[in-house]
């Protein structure tokens, strides 16, 4: 998987210019794969929508897999050091690689208890980035999400465009055998595997901001529009299982 970028034309880069813009970060995966997703505001310096896939350190890894396996089934999330969230930027000429900070259970606004301090997360992939203008013209339209993982192991989070939104993320898989082209014809589950090493941005069709989120158990068809990440192939629908929700806050970005 390569990264996502998307930057809004004509704006300065807010979290380097005004100071710090280092937000709490959502901590989600398996003992193959971990992420990192920041939690974004309109405001600024906060107004970063940022996916990361890192790689924890024996102290954090240990203490996230404890937690785990003691039956632990609620969020994590990791308070970073203080730095300009925009210096992860895959765009710049030096992005940031890696930066230390505190693996919560829960949330700490929220009387979430530190399980390990000091942890440095290394960043592996930029999963998604992408500066958020809250003067964007507000509006529905439908809710596209991204899509990053493995097919039998996946996440969809919620592609956050337009104010109010909300930020969501649960983890899913691709039905085998629900592969079609975009006219309903059969596709070989291949083409799935061929096209998902990148994260894509996917279609779950008109959904109100005010209407039904991803549910767990919620089969949802997906389509994912042609893009250069699968090498100029058309485009393709697939039927999407949630497994779970890992996060969800509403209030952050009404």
């Amino acid at each position: 998987m390569s990264a996502i970028h998307i930057r809004t034309s004509g704006h300065h880069q807010p979290g380097l210019a005004g100071g710090a813009g280092t937000h709490g970060m959502v901590a989600f995966g398996t003992g193959l794969d971990c992420y990192l997703s920041y939690r974004p505001t309109f405001q600024s310096p906060y107004n970063y929508q940022v996916l990361l896939e890192v790689a924890l350190d024996e102290r954090g890894s240990r203490a996230l897999g404890a937690d785990r396996r003691s039956g632990y089934t609620g969020i994590h999330t990791f308070d970073p050091e203080d730095f300009p969230i925009a210096e992860l930027d895959p765009g710049r000429a030096r992005p940031r690689k890696s930066f230390r900070g505190t693996l919560i259970r829960g949330r700490r606004e929220r009387d979430g208890m530190a399980i390990a301090s000091d942890v440095l997360a290394t960043v592996r992939r930029v999963v998604h980035f992408a500066e958020l203008d809250p003067d964007r013209e507000r509006g529905r339209g439908l809710l596209t999400h991204l899509c990053f993982g493995r097919p039998s192991r996946m996440y969809l989070a919620h592609h956050i465009a337009r104010q109010p939104s909300f930020d969501q993320i649960v983890s899913a898989w691709i039905v085998p055998g629900t592969v079609t082209d975009l006219l309903g014809e059969p596709l070989a589950d291949e083409v799935v595997r061929k096209t998902f090493e990148q994260a894509q941005p996917i279609i779950l069709g008109q959904r109100e901001f005010t209407g039904m989120r991803l549910r767990a158990g919620e089969l949802a068809v997906a389509a994912f529009p042609a893009t250069a990440a699968s090498g100029g192939a058309q485009g393709f629908l697939a039927e999407i299982a949630v497994e779970r929700q890992i996060y969800l806050e509403v209030a952050d970005l009404a």
